[in-house]
């Protein structure tokens, strides 16, 4: 009868690790996801190799059943420490401690795959049939304890890392460091324990592998930790950050209405909603409306939008709301989860009193709704929306697109030296001539953050020179930049010039209608996006204007007089990535420009191969040449820094910003 509880217990914990491997890999969108299923692998491979060794009645099955769970146990402690490592953000090089960690139980398995033919693992080994729970008997040999000591010295470092990390966290994100570290001292405990009774008393209790059961104990630790917790925010951080920028109410959930982050608004509204519950049912927040649980348990696949739905709030008495669904799909199709919008429309249903008011409002909207889309999208993209109107629904779905964000440097400076109309006047004038170019290059005008222009090229319309017109559409800008401040100082709107910082961005972005039927956005959402402002930002720091990634420049072929600049990386974006400086289209680049390029690509060579004295004259002359060039200045300040102060031989080469 126990041999057959255990063998139900070890066959629940195999498909359970099945599970959480399947679902990790189709739900997880963030990197860590790799270490956490490596760790569940090692789990699986050592549960397998146990039941193998209860079940298999003979010696020659235990051979087996041993090499397979060391398969696990020989890698499941650094294994642990990565996954440790990777998820608390140990800023040390992976390459440091993984190949190092690696050797030990490399070279350990290799022994204990041929263990059977010599006797430095087990001196002798014997099928015992006759124990409460059948299973092999082993007498220890010369390399026994380095499978015992290695996972020790493992933990313990993970222990660390994860000790520390408690330390640093806020409450709410304590618990699941805590199961971690649970998960991570069972096995060991009792794989000591033994061990020790072995050695010492010669007897393991019936038999008993109590490293085993723990396995299986870490198996339902890591279920609640990584699957109903959410510790990996299957929501990107990226789409939240965005979303606070709506002044609406956004909630995102996943494919199984599980909360996964939502924006400011939202948290005023559903006070019930916190950080620490994601992971966990929508249906069991409290203030979460009775009527849209109700719409969102009929909710399939294969619905893309739902009818909108009025409810009220107990908590907001004498408010009227309306909330619609957007389902967030792959190219493939298949339901990635879903944004939940909520929306006050208590001052529109006031308005709506009677038929003739909103046939009214019908007449207004037909008759201004080209004028209003003409506003943000070409002529040519208000065509193709006029002649299919289904693009008007709502939904997003994946493209590889281009973003571009503008903003006008030291604005807050003008703002305050203008009267409110110039400042009127100057704001209308500057968006509408910016606005201008970029609809002439077929982009989209996402919306205006004061004097910010957040735009987009490559949706609705497909365009596979995206890039391109994104890049084109700046550089017109900053040519227009003359006549702009010549009009203004003339038409007495601004005496102080203005000038215009650009960042432009390449990837995968969420595109689509964002809203309900009576309004919505048609906007973009990605951490391909939030890189495009981060760059926008970046060139404070280069004293440059147009600033963008390597993904967007290598899609621009030949057409750009460009020059490459740092590797990067930015506030709230870990992976670092390569930035160029746009300088002119290729056709209608000067000599000097070209000398510039010339001269400066060849003193960023010299600095890259760390000759700091010549990079130091090449980029002095430059400056003779160029006084002005403000990513000539930023190099000669680090060659004359690096003289003094070299960085570390194994330095890679990437700059880490602190500011936006």
């Amino acid at each position: 009868m126990l041999l057959i509880i255990i063998q139900v217990l070890i066959l629940a914990s195999l498909v359970l690790s099945g599970y959480m491997i399947a679902v990790t890999l189709q739900r997880c969108r963030s990197e860590k996801r790799f270490g956490f299923v490596y760790c569940i692998v090692t789990v699986f491979l050592y549960t397998l190799g146990y039941f193998i060794e209860i079940t298999c009645g003979n010696t020659e099955g235990a051979v087996v059943a041993i090499k397979i769970m060391y398969a696990g146990s020989c890698f499941m402690s650094p294994f642990f420490f990565f996954f440790v490592a990777d998820y608390c953000e140990v800023r040390i090089p992976k390459k440091y401690y993984q190949i190092p960690l690696l050797i030990i139980p490399i070279l350990l398995y290799a022994v204990v795959l041929t263990f059977d033919r010599h006797q430095l693992l087990y001196t002798n080994y014997y099928y015992n049939p006759d124990s409460a729970i059948q299973s092999m008997t082993i007498k220890p040999g010369p390399l026994y304890l380095v499978g015992t000591f290695y996972p020790l010295f493992c933990i313990i470092f993970s222990c660390i890392v994860l000790i520390r990390s408690i330390i640093q966290q806020s409450r709410g994100r304590r618990y699941g460091l805590v199961l971690l570290l649970i998960s991570a001292l069972a096995p060991l405990v009792a794989n000591f324990t033994y061990v020790l009774l072995m050695f010492f008393f010669e007897s393991t209790l019936k038999g008993v592998n109590f490293t085993a059961f723990m396995m299986i104990l870490t198996n339902f630790i890591f279920y609640y930790n990584i699957i109903r917790s959410d510790m990996f925010d299957l929501a990107p951080k990226a789409h939240a950050i965005t979303l606070d920028l709506i002044r609406d109410a956004f909630v995102v959930l996943d494919n199984g209405m599980a909360y996964t982050g939502s924006n400011k608004r939202a948290n005023e509204l559903f006070p019930g909603i916190k950080e620490h519950q994601k992971g966990s049912s929508i249906f069991s927040f409290k203030n979460w409306p009775l009527e849209l649980s109700d719409k969102l348990k009929n909710a399939t696949d294969d619905v893309d939008v739902d009818k909108e739905l009025e409810f009220t709030l107990t908590h907001k008495p004498g408010k009227i709301y309306s909330s619609w669904q957007n389902r967030i799909k792959s190219e493939s199709g298949a339901t990635l989860g879903w944004i939940i919008m909520v929306q006050d429309i208590t001052e529109t249903k006031t308005l709506i009193l009677n038929i003739e008011e909103a046939h009214q409002k019908l007449q207004y909207f037909n008759e201004n709704l080209r004028r209003a889309f003409n506003t943000y999208l070409s002529e040519e993209v208000v065509e193709e929306i006029v002649s299919d109107p289904s693009k008007l629904q709502l939904g997003g779905i994946n493209r590889h697109m281009t973003a571009l964000f503008t903003d006008i440097r030291k604005f807050a400076s003008i703002s305050e030296a203008l009267n409110p109309k110039q400042l009127v006047d100057l704001l209308n004038y500057y968006l509408s001539t910016m606005s201008d170019i970029i609809l002439e290059q077929k982009g989209t005008i996402d919306k205006y953050q004061g004097d910010a222009i957040i735009s987009f090229f490559g949706a609705p319309l497909e365009l596979k020179d995206h890039a391109l017109r994104a890049c084109v559409a700046a550089i017109i800008m900053k040519r227009i930049e003359k006549k702009v401040n010549k009009d203004i100082r003339e038409k007495n709107i601004s005496p102080i010039p203005i000038y215009t910082r650009i960042g432009i961005n390449s990837g995968e972005m969420i595109v689509g209608n964002m809203g309900t039927q009576k309004k919505m956005n048609y906007t973009i959402i990605s951490n391909a996006v939030n890189l495009a402002a981060r760059l926008e930002g970046v060139n404070k720091q280069y004293g440059t204007w147009i600033l963008a990634s390597e993904a967007t420049i290598q899609e621009t072929g030949d057409h750009l007089l460009t020059r490459q600049l740092d590797r990067i990386r930015v506030v709230g974006i870990q992976e670092p990535i390569r930035i160029y400086e746009i300088l002119e289209t290729m056709d209608d680049a000067s000599e000097d420009l070209r000398k510039l390029v010339q001269l400066f690509n060849e003193g960023f060579s010299l600095f890259e191969a760390r000759k700091w004295k010549d990079a130091e004259s090449s980029f002095k002359e430059i400056l003779k040449q160029f006084p002005n060039d403000g990513p000539s200045r930023v190099y000669l300040k680090r060659c004359t820094k690096f003289q003094d102060n070299p960085p570390v031989a194994d330095w890679d080469g990437v700059f880490n910003l602190t500011e936006k």
